[in-house]
């Protein structure tokens, strides 16, 4: 009777948090560039002016959209200590040569921190695509 319940009861857990994720895999998706603030000291009545670079940019929008698109099994969290992978990307600048087109770089990290995957690309699609192949890879180990 007590096996029973016990085993009723780590049911009871463990299913409504597999049908929460519906057994997809969390990423969280960010650039390499952290947040920066940085300004001049204001001494006296002299004022300084600060700005704000890095952080989140309007590419990490279309990077999610991308993932969305190509990659239906997984899950775009806003929550990194909840993502299985974090997914970070960098754009490179475009060249005088080519400026309508920019480099994309991607790594993928897993919960160790370990990385699984790397690769520069120039089509933002095929950075997506190859993230995604190398997450759904490390899920069937």
């Amino acid at each position: 009777m007590k096996t029973t319940f016990a085993f009723s009861a780590c049911v009871a857990i463990v299913i409504p948090l597999v049908a929460e994720a519906g057994g997809k895999t969390r990423i969280f998706v960010t650039e390499s560039q952290p947040p920066q603030l940085a300004g001049d000291v204001a001494v006296g009545e002299m004022k300084g002016a600060l700005a704000f670079t890095g952080g989140n940019s309007p590419q990490v929008t279309e990077v999610m959209k991308q993932f969305q698109r190509r990659c239906p099994d997984v899950i775009i969290t806003a929550n990194r200590e909840r993502a299985d992978y974090v997914v970070r990307f960098d754009h490179e600048e475009p060249s005088p040569v080519t400026p309508f087109v920019h480099g994309n770089k991607v790594a993928v990290f897993d919960k160790n921190e370990d990385l699984v995957y790397s690769h520069s690309t120039r089509l933002l699609s095929n950075a997506v695509k190859g993230a995604c192949t190398a997450i759904a890879a490390q899920g069937r180990r």
